[in-house]
């Protein structure tokens, strides 16, 4: 490994989908993804430092440099239809402003008082829920700057909050203190450190208009407008003597193609490719992919059962409403998500395939709550995971691997913690990679990280935990990465 990949370019990547209203936890490849987030999280590998920065409306730079294990570096730029980290001329000297929307500034300033004065769930007034969506989505969308890197405006909630707010919507102080937690995570979607890090339980408020999409048929003529948006990225490694690059292309609402690869130059030269076409839709979702290296083509499909609209705008009323709202939303249990999956791959050049199906079960309100199970039975291979989020700001993940044919078997587990908006910690062990741990801290518009990993089989063989030799046979890596954000 020659340096720890920065977070920018992903980061950006996740801000181009949530812009055009693609749902990246539609799909079989992320149908792991709460559990992986917490339980296989990378760790940085020595030193590096790395600088994003945003050149235009929809162009992005990034520089990454290795002092440790090795020298390296790399260069890289990302141009979108959308901006992404749009920053006006009177802003960029400061580097802090990103482009939001009227609402999302009102919803910043004062989360608790807009919150009271939405309608109740089932009313009639104003459509209900669905008009809750059409009118916080109906506001003109002139650009405001608002501080993305910067704290986040929204101060913690005490308890005299909670019990004005409890007062003003009718409800028990705890309920509302707790709930109001959650608000304001959603309120701070835009914090930086949360978007490169958080696991999918952390980011179960990111729904959008639940009257945006619709099943079975072809959007409308506001939906249509993402048709023809692209992300174009491409990465240079001098030192590899290798290039990568990406070009995402949306051909409509529910499609999108993909097409990746990397040119590897030198006295070997390589050049693969991989194909992805993909359809999301809010019932199910499938992928076509083929990838030059084998001659692999594979197949990917998802299917949701439930009412996913009335599941989705369960999720828009907790997230959006009042505490009645919220109330209503938890005594229907009407957030139990049930969905099912498989992925078919065959490779031609050593005429192999494969083949797995998984069942996942997610109960969404008020704490998050997962179960997956995957099954590979060509290879025999059984993984059962459970993630549950146990506060607001805490959620642990345990994942058990079993294979019937060789009877080998692995225990995981993880937590993820957020201390507080700008700091974040992370922990897991496992029988094969020992114990891991990552602690991120966001100052300004840095994000620091130190990882500390500890070595399974040197935690028994250590006789002498003070001399150097049993010192390395205990810890397996440290790794410091700075990410700078200008």
């Amino acid at each position: 490994m020659v340096f720890t990949s920065p977070d920018y370019f992903p980061f950006l990547t996740r801000k181009f989908h949530q812009a055009t209203y693609w749902d990246e936890c539609n799909s079989y490849a992320t149908f792991c993804k709460t559990s992986q987030a917490i339980l296989d999280f990378s760790i940085p590998y020595g030193l590096s430092v790395s600088t994003g920065r945003s050149v235009s409306n929809s162009l992005s730079s990034q520089l990454v440099f290795s002092m440790i294990p090795r020298r390296a570096s790399s260069i890289g730029y990302l141009a979108s239809s959308r901006p992404l980290f749009a920053l006006p001329l009177t802003a960029r000297t400061a580097a802090t402003a990103t482009t939001v929307t009227p609402v999302a500034v009102a919803n910043a300033t004062d989360a608790l008082t807009a919150a009271a004065n939405i309608p109740v769930l089932g009313e009639q007034k104003d459509g209900g829920v669905s008009g809750l969506a059409s009118k916080l989505n109906s506001e003109p969308q002139a650009e405001m700057v608002l501080a993305g890197f910067s704290p986040s405006p929204l101060a913690p909630l005490s308890r005299s909050d909670t019990l004005v707010h409890a007062a003003a919507n009718g409800g028990s102080s705890d309920f509302a203190f707790v709930r109001g937690q959650q608000v304001q995570d959603e309120q701070a979607s835009s914090n930086l450190l949360h978007g490169i890090r958080s696991g999918v339980w952390k980011c179960n408020w990111d729904i959008g208009n639940p009257d945006y999409r619709e099943t079975g048929h072809d959007m409308s003529a506001q939906s249509s407008s993402h048709a023809g948006d692209y992300l174009l990225l491409a990465q240079m490694y001098p030192s590899l003597s290798s290039m990568t690059g990406s070009y995402t292309l949306r051909r409509s609402e529910t499609s999108e193609l993909a097409i990746s690869g990397i040119s590897v130059a030198g006295a070997h030269p390589d050049l693969q490719l991989v194909i992805q076409h993909a359809i999301n839709r809010r019932r199910w979702s499938s992928e076509a992919m083929f990838g030059t290296s084998g001659g692999v083509f594979g197949l990917r499909g998802q299917y949701n059962f439930g009412d996913v609209r009335a599941l989705d705008e369960a999720a828009f009323a907790y997230y959006r409403g009042s505490d009645q709202d919220a109330k209503r939303v938890v005594r229907d249990k009407t957030h139990g998500r049930f969905s099912v999956g498989s992925e078919v791959y065959y490779g031609a050049q050593d005429a192999s395939g494969g083949i797995s199906v998984g069942a996942r079960y997610r109960y969404d309100l008020p704490l998050f709550s997962e179960l997956t199970c995957v099954l590979n039975p060509i290879m025999g291979h059984l993984s059962l995971a459970w993630t549950q989020q146990l506060r607001p700001s805490l959620c642990t993940a345990a994942r058990y691997d079993f294979n019937v044919f060789s009877l080998n078997s692995e225990l995981a587990a993880g937590v993820e913690w957020q201390l507080d908006r700008n700091s974040m910690v992370k922990a897991r062990w496992s029988g094969s990679q020992g114990l891991r741990f990552l602690a991120d801290t966001r100052v300004g518009n840095m994000v620091f990280s130190v990882s500390l990993a500890f070595n399974s089989e040197g935690l028994g063989s250590v006789n002498s935990p003070t001399s150097s030799t049993g010192m390395r046979q205990l810890v397996q890596s440290f790794g410091l990465q700075l990410q700078w954000f200008v």
